[in-house]
């Protein structure tokens, strides 16, 4: 509910302020061959040997068919309005995050030094704070609702490391919720927030065209990324759950080693983000545009490009 009201009351005209048009398309008319052939092979283009089955079956010409494929697999892309809208809709949210999980975690011991996570555990059970428990509860809404939408919405290029990502992130909140170890969970959940402002602020310099912002808002997700996950994560994080918690904290239980390994996934994750993030700046350097968003699907025309290129194709 909240997300739908902010994004169509308030992203959306944000949207348009900018610039940014809403491009409404033609519905296709429903042919049943044709739409269960895209379904069952992930919307992907026929080649022209099929294309002239499927044509002959749906009553087509091949030239048609080929035209109503183009529009239906447009129609399943996301504008540069949407994109805007559901990137304005994140920035909001990681920064409203992070700005409370830091302002939550500013006096706790643990944010500065890690070895209080595990002084006194797990003899002593720590009462979990108002704060972090609503810190913990609403991060565990929004993850559990992203690894739910992934499925309803257009599949992007890293489908696969976003629901690994997901599932790891929304086990490893209710691991260490149910478990007690919230104090180096919230350092995880503010590490993650911390790089996600800038890259999504970074999105929506670029769908706005606002190019020169949107490289430089790179260069800052680029840097915080690097900072905050590749450097500060496992030198202090994964430091303190792997080796401080053998020299502070009784290690015995086996939920420490499901945490431990679930933590190892994430880093691997960045890793392989950073390893695209790398390869974005290297074009950069060698003066070639990037193809497209790090991780999102193709952009969809607007309706006039939409119709140029159908008149081409029937000529």
């Amino acid at each position: 509910f909240v997300k739908g009201f902010f994004e169509r009351f308030i992203a959306s005209p944000m949207a348009s302020a900018l610039g940014i048009k809403q491009c409404k398309r033609r519905p296709c008319v429903f042919v049943p061959v044709l739409e269960d052939y895209l379904k069952s092979n992930r919307y992907c283009t026929p080649d022209e040997n099929t294309m002239q089955i499927l044509s002959e079956k749906a009553g087509m010409t091949v030239r048609e068919a080929q035209v109503w494929v183009r529009r239906k697999q447009q129609a399943m892309l996301s504008t540069r309005h949407t994109k805007f809208v559901e990137s304005f809709w994140r920035f909001v949210f990681y920064s409203c995050m992070f700005t409370y999980g830091l302002t939550s975690l500013w006096d706790e011991d643990y944010l500065w030094d890690t070895k209080y996570c595990w002084i006194g555990y797990p003899d002593r059970i720590w009462a979990m704070k108002d704060k972090i428990y609503w810190y913990y509860m609403i991060e565990m809404g929004y993850y559990t609702a992203c690894l739910v939408i992934q499925f309803f919405e257009v599949r992007r290029k890293d489908f696969f490391q976003m629901f690994v990502h997901h599932v790891a992130t929304v086990f490893l909140i209710s691991m260490s919720f149910i478990t007690a170890r919230t104090r180096i969970g919230a350092l995880v959940m503010l590490v993650h927030d911390f790089s996600d402002i800038s890259l999504e602020a970074c999105k929506m310099a670029k769908y706005g065209q606002r190019i020169e912002a949107a490289n430089v808002l790179f260069g800052v997700f680029g840097l915080s990324f690097f900072l905050s996950r590749i450097i500060y994560y496992p030198y202090s994080i994964l430091y303190s759950a792997v080796y401080e918690t053998s020299t502070i904290a009784d290690t015995s239980s086996p939920s420490l080693t499901i945490i431990n390994t679930f933590l190892f996934v994430l880093y691997l994750l960045h890793c392989f983000w950073f390893h695209l993030i790398i390869g974005v700046v290297m074009k950069f350097v060698r003066n070639e545009q990037p193809e497209g968003d790090l991780r999102s699907e193709e952009e969809a025309p607007t309706s006039s490009e939409d119709e140029k290129e159908d008149v081409k194709k029937m000529k």
